[in-house]
């Protein structure tokens, strides 16, 4: 995904020097601990940027409880509690939504003997379309709609205007 290694760059730049940043969990560790403010954006990203590293699940806890910028964000973490059935043997489990126009990029697992999902994905769906890495589907999440510019945001069911 373009721009990976300047997001992380720009979010460690707003820690201490004393802080260390040596890979995502460091990085999200040093949010939490500094309480820098993270957009909705960026928390997406950083989401998107650790599935592709197979580091998700163990980053995810913190990146939700990181503090937010106070912006409406375009897109969001969605709960992952919920399984749907998929085809072909795979589960789906929504992942991130887009705000503006309700649309969700969903992983594709297996279903585990341990009752549960893989832990990495098969694919990823957006609509009927179908990836093979994370970072295009979250690609084509954001530029179906142009959610990466400025528009209205669906919060609640209502437009909200995004500068």
């Amino acid at each position: 995904m373009a721009g990976d290694a300047t997001l992380v760059q720009r979010l460690a730049e707003q820690l201490p020097e004393a802080a260390t940043t040596d890979g995502l969990a460091e990085l999200v560790e040093g949010l939490l601990a500094y309480q820098v403010p993270l957009s909705g954006m960026d928390r997406v990203r950083l989401s998107v940027l650790a599935e592709e590293q197979g580091v998700r699940e163990r980053i995810t806890p913190g990146l939700l409880r990181c503090l937010g910028d106070g912006v409406p964000a375009v897109v969001r973490l969605l709960d992952e509690e919920e399984v749907l059935p998929g085809s072909g043997g795979l589960v789906l489990v929504p992942w991130i939504g887009c705000n503006r126009c309700g649309q969700a990029l969903l992983r594709a697992h297996t279903w585990e003997d341990w009752d549960d999902v893989s832990d990495r994905a098969e694919k990823y769906l957006v609509g009927a379309a179908e990836f093979a890495t994370a970072g295009e589907a979250f690609a084509e999440l954001v530029g179906h709609c142009g959610s990466e510019g400025r528009g209205e945001l669906r919060e609640g069911g209502r437009g909200v205007a995004v500068a």
